[in-house]
């Protein structure tokens, strides 16, 4: 059925929870698993934070540092399931690009059969200011894209 698997990650409560899935769901299929994690460089959406920070050195460190802890977070739970899988980090370079749609062009990249992401099950206003990345994979995949919903707080 599925073969190979993407799943977003961002060590969120959401993703977790998504990461367990697609573990699970590759585990019993025999699937292979990718954990694609989009590393968004704060320059580019928050230049106030850029200009924060004393040198571009010390902003690429604190970017290898957030991706070394997220990297670091995907492991414990694969190791905890069972699982193996590839980590790939994914630099957001662009700032009309959305997180989803650099997730799509990985999906395509390595032709996973099936993206799994988490939401966070924002209605109303608070889906509107924020967005959905969830969504946005959903809206725009030519794929199967399994959504799972992080348990209430």
């Amino acid at each position: 059925m599925y073969r190979n698997i993407l799943v977003a990650f961002d060590a969120s409560p959401p993703s977790e929870t998504a990461l367990i899935h697609a573990a699970r769901l590759a585990k019993a299929l025999g699937a292979s698993l990718r954990v694609a994690y989009v590393e968004v460089d704060p320059a580019l959406y928050f230049p106030l934070m850029a200009a924060a920070l004393p040198s571009v050195a010390d902003m690429q460190k604190a970017l290898d540092a957030e991706t070394l802890a997220v990297r670091e977070a995907a492991l414990d739970i694969l190791a905890r399931e069972g699982v193996a899988a590839d980590f790939a980090t994914l630099p957001l370079m662009d700032s009309h690009m959305h997180i989803a749609d650099r997730v799509l062009v990985e999906v395509r990249r390595v032709d996973a059969d099936l993206v799994v992401t988490g939401s966070h099950g924002r209605r109303g206003l608070a889906r509107i200011t924020l967005g959905s990345e969830a969504n946005r994979v959903l809206q725009r995949a030519d794929r199967p894209v399994l959504i799972v919903k992080s348990p209430n707080p």
